[in-house]
């Protein structure tokens, strides 16, 4: 495994591993933000359903104390048509109670001794005569509650503070956290009080009271809160005396301490502050299973990506391996068959060059000028195609003869003949595909040949032949061969030439389709030969002599 690959997978590994628990905690951030609004929207809630609880009690008490101004004798059965709705529309009220004020001088016996209060083991005894008593009358529900008439409301401390401050103040006074004379189960309760002023004497005529036990009252009023939040209600007037807890606030721990907040709200003569605190689901982090799901495939699909790469990276490399093999046993066989193709054509060239020695050993037994001369110009042709198979192999991919090199050797063997005469070569660095590598040697030695034979009938004056190729455009070369000779006879013509130098090059001409014309006079012929060829390169000059 190289370096390259060690990091990919380590980046894989790391963006889809970073992706996966970013939309993790984005997914529980977002459940967090959603219980944070469940939490804030439920104290609310509970701040407002308190202060509207408390108002509709002022009302209620409010109303209660019309009533008895306005009517001096009330029954139980009247008491009770008038509160029975109060009991229904009041959450969590236990007793609403009239309570009329008497006086120690005004009572008899009889009256004393119905009077009760509380001794230390919460049970009720009658009470001894004092100057003000406001004992129970008047008891919706009468049922259950039925000893509690006779107590005396102004017979504890707390009880006495409430009622002097709602005669102080005439409006509705609650109490502190007190023990209910009845089915207190220990859980604190309280009293909203109203004192009842006569309108005539404008004393005070008694109390009209509610009596609430608080978990009764928080239950039932914040029954949708509760379920989202722990709650703990203090009365501050009292020195912060606990009314209401759900939960043990000593054994809070340090989370939900960080996590509890603090309201405080008046409760008519009395400030409470309440402390709520999330439930632990609603704090925690939220854990979501769609989280957790999304987390799993997150790091699944993560695996199973870098595992995918990996395997195609080894497959690539096996591929690769194999590629590599293949590649060099291709190239190791065409090197073999480059190096064969070689050998062929240096056995070819071999071949014709002990064709030509032995025809020159045949040209010495011979005595006709024409047998000799027919076998010299069939050395020479011989001799243009041995040169073009030696220019094919030592080319490195033997595909090709490189036009320049040939002709310069083509020059070089015709100097060797006649040295009559100097020669200048003009050629770009072109390649001659082996198509037309032969017929064109073969034509070029054909021209070339007739004119050192031909053109220059006097050896004493400065003969030239010049051979210049120029590229006409990428597929095609002109290739022209001008002598400074006698020129051709004024009836020659190309396509009526009997020689057979001749005839070759009407044919060669014919197979490779390129066009042959001339142009003659007294200082000399021009041949120009246009053909089609594939392959070419960088010009370059050859100046020989």
């Amino acid at each position: 495994m190289t370096r390259f690959q060690y990091f990919k997978y380590i980046a894989i590994l790391l963006i889809g591993c970073s992706i996966s628990f970013f939309v993790f905690f984005s997914i529980n951030n977002r459940y967090s933000q959603r219980n944070r609004a469940v939490v804030e929207n439920a104290i609310t809630k509970s701040d407002l359903k308190l202060t509207d609880e408390l108002n509709k009690i002022s009302l209620v008490v409010e109303s209660m104390g019309f009533f008895f101004e306005n009517n001096s004798q009330v029954s139980q059965k009247a008491f009770e048509r008038f509160t029975d709705p109060f009991l229904k529309q009041l959450k969590g009220i236990r007793a609403i109670t009239w309570s009329p004020r008497i006086r120690n001088k005004e009572k008899d016996a009889q009256l004393f001794s119905a009077i009760k209060t509380i001794d230390s083991s919460n049970s009720l005894i009658s009470t001894e005569p004092k100057d003000v008593h406001f004992p129970i009358k008047l008891i919706n529900p009468l049922g259950p509650l039925n000893e509690a008439v006779g107590f005396d409301l102004y017979s504890d401390t707390i009880r006495r503070s409430a009622i002097e401050t709602t005669i102080r103040t005439n409006k509705m006074s609650l109490t502190g956290p007190i023990r209910l004379v009845l089915q207190d189960n220990g859980v604190p309760g309280i009293l909203s009080l109203k004192a009842v002023i006569d309108t005539t004497s404008n004393e005070v005529k008694g109390l009209v009271t509610g009596v609430y036990r608080m978990d009764d009252f928080i239950g039932s009023t914040l029954a949708s809160e509760l379920l989202v939040l722990d709650i703990c209600v203090h009365d501050i007037s009292a020195n912060n005396q606990l009314l209401f807890s759900t939960i043990d606030e000593a054994s809070i721990s340090k989370d939900l301490q960080n996590n509890l907040i603090r309201h405080q709200i008046k409760a008519a003569n009395r400030n409470w502050e309440i402390h709520y605190v999330p439930k632990p689901n609603y704090f925690s982090f939220p854990n979501a299973f769609e989280s957790y799901a999304v987390l799993i495939f997150g790091l699944t699909t993560t695996l199973l990506l870098t595992y995918l790469v990996r395997k195609r990276d080894v497959y690539n490399e096996r591929l690769e391996a194999r590629v590599l093999l293949r590649t060099a046993e291709l190239e190791e066989s065409n090197l073999m068959k480059e190096n064969l193709l070689r050998e062929i054509h240096h056995r070819v060239k071999n071949n014709l060059q002990i064709t030509s020695s032995l025809m020159n050993m045949q040209k010495r037994k011979l005595t006709s000028k024409e047998a000799i001369t027919a076998l010299s110009d069939s050395q020479a042709r011989i001799s243009a195609i041995a040169l073009t198979h030696q220019k094919i192999y030592q080319d490195k991919d033997s595909k090709a003869v490189n036009l320049r090199d040939y002709l310069v050797d083509l020059m070089e063997y015709q100097k060797k003949i006649s040295s009559s005469f100097s020669y200048k070569i003009d050629c770009p660095e072109i390649s001659v595909d082996l198509d037309r590598a032969v017929p064109l040697a073969l034509i070029i030695s054909e021209l070339v040949t007739n004119a050192v034979k031909h053109a220059y009938p006097d050896t004493l004056k400065y003969n030239e032949l010049l051979i210049d190729v120029t590229r006409l455009h990428e597929t095609q070369v002109l290739l022209t061969i001008r002598d400074n000779g006698q020129g051709l006879p004024a009836n020659f013509d190309i396509k009526k030439a009997e020689g057979i130098g001749f005839e070759i090059i009407r044919a060669l001409c014919r197979q490779i389709a390129a066009d042959l014309t001339y142009e003659s006079n007294d200082y000399g012929t021009q041949f120009s030969l246009t053909f089609e060829n594939r392959m070419t390169s960088e010009p370059n000059l050859y100046d020989a002599s």
